[in-house]
C-alpha cells in the first residue's frame, strides 16, 4: 500500500520543494512574502482612508504592513543557514557591512533631526535603507577575504 502512487504524492512535493537549491528557496520565500507585503499594504492603507478606523483596529492596520517584513528576515535567515561555509561567510560580511552602514546612516539622521527639528526620514524607509546598503556591501565584498 506504501508503493501506491496516491500515498507518495504528498511526499513528491514535499521532496521537490528540498531539491530546490538554497538560491531558488530564498527567491521563492522573498517573493511570496514580499508578494504579502504589498496584499497588506495595499489593504491596510484601502482600509485606513476609506473606513477611518480609530485605536487598537488602526495600530493593527497600521502595523500589519511590518509582519512580512519579518517573514523575509526568517527566509533569509534560512538562506544563511543553508548555504556551503564559503557563501555563508560573504554573505554574513556583507549583512555585518550593512548593518553598521545603517546604523551609522540612521543615527547620524537621527542626530541631524534632533539638532534641526526637521524630518529627514521616516523610520519605515529603515528596513529599504538597510537593502541599499546591502548592495553597496554586496559590491565592497565580493569575496570572503
Amino acid at each position: 500500500m506504501q508503493d501506491h502512487p496516491a500515498c507518495k504524492a504528498p511526499n513528491r512535493k514535499a521532496n521537490d520543494m528540498n531539491s530546490l537549491s538554497a538560491n531558488a528557496r530564498y527567491v521563492i520565500g522573498v517573493s511570496v512574502t514580499m508578494s504579502l507585503y504589498v496584499v497588506i499594504l495595499m489593504a491596510s492603507l484601502w482600509a485606513i482612508r476609506t473606513q477611518h478606523p480609530t485605536g487598537l483596529w488602526l495600530d493593527v492596520l497600521s502595523i500589519a504592513p511590518a509582519l512580512p517584513i519579518g517573514g523575509t528576515i526568517v527566509v533569509f535567515h534560512r538562506y544563511i543557514a543553508e548555504v556551503d561555509e564559503y557563501v555563508r561567510a560573504v554573505v554574513v560580511k556583507r549583512f555585518i557591512t550593512a548593518t553598521g552602514a545603517m546604523l551609522f546612516l540612521t543615527t547620524a539622521i537621527g542626530f541631524l533631526e534632533n539638532g534641526t527639528g526637521k524630518t529627514f526620514m521616516d523610520l519605515y524607509l529603515v528596513y529599504p535603507l538597510f537593502w541599499m546598503c546591502f548592495a553597496a556591501a554586496s559590491l565592497i565584498h565580493r569575496k570572503a577575504t
